[in-house]
């Protein structure tokens, strides 16, 4: 009976080794891993997408996409090619959204930049979007997830994850009303 207590003791300890062995390897892999890196929600970067979102929901093309590069690229959740090319067309897609929609929100903001190991900064924002169409008065609310790869200090493609059924009934709808 001592015999097996002692080797059970002994293959727990070894065991407990190993796993701190293991647990070092990780680490040691971790900091080679070009995809690991640093998060934060309070750098210049996450600041400046909050700004562009608070200037986005009042409509104010003053202040809105200062941190835009004039070749940003944009892609909605349906396609693989950029959906919206250049600043211009940008600025005009996005704040044109208030023609179609009144009473626009975004709550439950997050917003966080993550410098990856491999030199990349992305700024993700994920929150809830409420707005009211104008055309068909129905009232949405949608989960975003948007993220934004920077190139130095402009945001240089832009990636939306979301259901865009409400928006395509919401331009269907505007579509109709014209036609009236």
């Amino acid at each position: 009976m001592k015999k097996i207590i002692m080797i059970m003791a002994v293959a727990s300890a070894l065991f407990s080794c190993g796993q701190k062995q293991d647990s070092a390897a990780t680490s040691t892999e971790a900091s080679k891993d070009s995809l690991g890196g640093m998060m934060t929600s309070t750098d210049a970067k996450s600041q400046a997408i909050r700004d562009h979102l608070k200037a986005y929901v009042a409509n104010d093309s003053v202040n809105y996409a200062p941190e835009i590069a004039d070749n940003v690229e944009v892609f909605f959740p349906e396609d693989t090619t950029a959906d919206i090319k250049g600043k211009k067309a940008y600025t005009e897609t996005f704040l044109g959204q208030h023609k179609m929609w009144a009473d626009i929100k975004i709550s439950s903001l997050r917003v966080m930049s993550v410098t990856l190991g491999n030199g990349e900064t992305w700024t993700d924002v994920w929150g809830i979007y409420t707005a009211k169409g104008r055309a068909s008065g129905n009232s949405i609310l949608v989960p975003i997830h948007i993220v934004h790869l920077w190139d130095g200090d402009k945001v240089v493609k832009e990636i939306h994850f979301y259901d865009t059924k409400v928006i395509a009934v919401e331009a269907a709808a505007m579509a109709a009303a014209a036609k009236k």
